[in-house]
């Protein structure tokens, strides 16, 4: 995470086209970058990436401003980290390139990038272990069962989606899906909060 200071962007005769900063936009840039500054300049800067689909679809962009809400809660490193941004630029081209969206894309989404946050979910669920504990990361007995451990049913939709990304789910399993991710981001992600763009995205699918 950079942040960086651009002088008149919006002038008829800026280098810098405001275009090119949406959000979502991929961009490579030459920058001057300073140890001992939080705003960098930059240099120039070009596409990476054109989207096709993306920005001109409701439906995606709203997917597409979810995905940044909940990376901009869990990335403060200013540290470079190639692999983090290859996961995050391959997720929003394919999420481009697909006819449509994916019906387990933000589901999938969520559980890769808590793996490389380091609190994927562990194990399945079965007669021994069919509860899944948010605050553990794991299935355990339902003998173990506290406050922060799902019902059977959202377990085993779980660890069903955690063993095939394309299992099938109900809307309603889904959305339920979803809430037990994002409170299990509350738990292992300092101050997360449910994104606020979460709002936008239920009125886009609902219409």
């Amino acid at each position: 995470m950079q942040s960086y200071i651009i002088n008149s962007v919006r002038s008829p005769k800026a280098k810098t086209k405001a275009a090119l900063l949406q959000a979502m936009s991929m961009l490579e840039m030459e920058v001057y970058h300073h140890e001992n500054r939080n705003l960098h300049r930059i240099r120039e800067m070009q596409p990476m990436y054109l989207y096709r689909t993306l920005v001109f679809d409701p439906l995606k962009s709203s997917v597409g401003l979810f995905m940044i809400e909940v990376l901009s809660k869990c990335i403060h490193e200013e540290e470079g980290n190639e692999k983090m941004f290859s996961f995050i630029a391959g997720r929003f081209q394919a999420l481009d390139r697909d006819e449509k969206v994916p019906v387990n894309f933000l589901l999938n989404f969520l559980l890769h990038l808590a793996a490389r946050l380091g609190f994927s979910p562990h194990g399945t669920s079965g007669a021994v272990n069919p509860l899944f504990d948010l605050q553990e990361g794991i299935f355990v007995a339902e003998g173990s069962v506290h406050p922060l451990a799902l019902d059977r049913p959202i377990s085993e939709k779980l660890s069903s989606l955690l063993q095939d990304e394309t299992a099938e789910l109900s809307a309603a399993e889904r959305r339920n899906l979803l809430d037990a991710l994002l409170q299990y981001y509350r738990l292992h992600v300092p101050n997360f909060t449910v994104p606020k763009s979460l709002k936008v995205l239920e009125e886009v699918f609902r219409s």
